[in-house]
This record gives structure tokens, C-alpha cells and sequence, in this order.
């Protein structure tokens, strides 16, 4: 159960860091997320704060051992109120910009949306169900002490390769997606027709 248990708070670590990084390098979008989904234009910019300052809060929480319950409790109250937030517009037949990975994928909100947050709620309240009686399980870095400098540069090595790998992709994501504009005709983006000679 303990290996389940540092899976589960692996994961949810991995999302919040995932979703925070991507809404901060996003703010403006982010910022009008939150409006989309209701909440007033005067009070967007605090709960977004909030919610990075949260997601920042719930990585360094699920990797820690002890402190794993705090960043669990503080990642399913935050999760069910995204699960309200998201039931409340799908019962209005609203499906606002969900923005949950600021530019890395954002789409209107659905039941996808709606079970993706319900799963990932469900995972934090496992982390929290099982860490209440005995603490938060092994800690997700103590493996590291073990290993010798081989393996640690070895580590570090696979770890600054997928850091690259993710750069291309992302940086190859956006090239596209901007030169996929280009790929548009001209009436398509509201300008003039183009005639061929």
C-alpha cells in the first residue's frame, strides 16, 4: 500500500505542478478563465493568486513525507471546488474555456473536464484516507540517498534529457500552432479575398 500511496501522491504533485507552472507563464488567460466560469472581473485576480500560491503549496506538500496530508487536504478542497465550479456551468449549458494547463491545452469544460477533477479529487482524498492513521506513507525522495554517483548522474542525465524532450515538444507545439494560422486563407481570417494571377 505504500508504494500505491506515493503513486497517488506523486501524481497529484506532478498535475498541480504541471497546471501551476502553465497558468503562471499564462496569467491573462488564466485570469480570464476564471471570469468566464462567473466569478466577478473584481475578484479574478485574488483566487487566481490564490490558486497558483495553492498548486505551489500542494507540490512542495505531496513530495514531503509528513506534510503529504496538508498538500492532499489542500488539493481535494481545491479539486471539489473545481468540480462544483464545473457542474454548477454544464447545469447552466455554459462550457467556458477550462484553461486547467494555461497554453499547454485548453478547452471548453465537459464531462471529461468534470471526471478528469473527480479523479484526481478521489486521489488526493485516498492520500489523505491513508495518511491520516500512520502519516503520508515513504517519502518520494529518500530512495535518492542510496544510490551511488553513477546512478545519480545517470539519474540527472535522464532527467535533463526529458527536460529537453519536453522543451522541443512544447517549442514545436507552439511553432505550429502559430504557423497553422498562416495555413488559413485570407477570407477565413476576415481579410480581404486573395486572387491568384
Amino acid at each position: 500500500m505504500d508504494a500505491a500511496l506515493l503513486i497517488a501522491r506523486l501524481l497529484v504533485a506532478a498535475v498541480f505542478i504541471l497546471a501551476g507552472v502553465a497558468k503562471l507563464a499564462d496569467r491573462q488567460g488564466s485570469r480570464q478563465a476564471i471570469i468566464d466560469f462567473g466569478v466577478p472581473s473584481a475578484l479574478a485576480a485574488p483566487p487566481r493568486a490564490a490558486a497558483s500560491t495553492g498548486r505551489a503549496g500542494r507540490r512542495r506538500d505531496s513530495l514531503a513525507g509528513v506534510h503529504g496530508l496538508v498538500g492532499a487536504l489542500g488539493a481535494l478542497v481545491l479539486l471539489s471546488l473545481f468540480v462544483v465550479g464545473i457542474s454548477v456551468n454544464l447545469a447552466r449549458g455554459r462550457t467556458p474555456e477550462c484553461h486547467c494547463f494555461g497554453q499547454l491545452h485548453s478547452a471548453p469544460v465537459g464531462w471529461r473536464t468534470l471526471a478528469r477533477n473527480g479523479v484526481l479529487a478521489a486521489v488526493a482524498g485516498f492520500v489523505l484516507w491513508e495518511g491520516y492513521g500512520g502519516g503520508a506513507g515513504p517519502s518520494a525522495v529518500a530512495w535518492l540517498g542510496v544510490l551511488s554517483t553513477g546512478q545519480l548522474l545517470g539519474l540527472l542525465g535522464g532527467v535533463l534529457v526529458l527536460a529537453l524532450l519536453a522543451g522541443q515538444w512544447w517549442l514545436l507545439a507552439h511553432l505550429l500552432r502559430q504557423n497553422g494560422r498562416l495555413l488559413v486563407p485570407p477570407e477565413g481570417r476576415g481579410g480581404e479575398p486573395c486572387h491568384r494571377w
